[in-house]
């Protein structure tokens, strides 16, 4: 009965220390930020790199543009350190295709350290304007992350 019992505190422990919150589920993110997406594998979010050609205010333009943001995943699986990286986009996101129609692509479900994440892309912030050149450091995005019960 005593290793019954002990048994049962262990595997209540273990799961008590597998975390499902994600440190910033809908704050902004700025440039080069690291996010906690999970404790116990340790797994993380940086806001890597972000490509911005949308229309500045004020211009007409002959087209919309788009905001690709690049996303750096890191953390520890079975077979140890592991890194993906994930492309979300606001805006016409055909690429060079222009006769394909135009698609946004705001969301992603991706497996990543033994989890299943949902990542939606809500905005980009720093809109270029047409007095200023903005820096990559200026940028934030708004990206909800949602953990995906398995």
């Amino acid at each position: 009965m005593k290793n019954l019992s002990l048994i049962l505190v262990l595997a209540s422990a273990l799961i008590s220390c597998q975390s499902t919150s994600i440190d910033k589920k809908e704050d902004e993110i700025k440039f080069k930020e690291v996010v906690v997406l999970n404790d116990v594998p340790r797994s993380t979010l940086t806001f890597f790199e972000i490509t911005d050609s949308r229309c500045p205010q004020g211009v007409n333009c002959v087209w919309a543009g788009n905001a690709t943001v690049d996303l750096a995943l890191d953390g520890v699986g079975t077979e140890g350190k592991i890194s993906k990286h994930v492309n979300l986009c606001l805006g016409d996101c055909r690429g060079g295709n222009s006769q394909s129609s135009f698609r946004v692509i705001d969301s992603l479900d991706q497996s990543f350290a033994g989890q299943q994440y949902r990542f939606i892309l809500k905005s980009v912030s720093t809109f270029a304007k047409t007095d200023t050149t903005k820096k990559k450091q200026d940028y934030s995005i708004s990206l909800q992350i949602k953990k995906i019960k398995q």
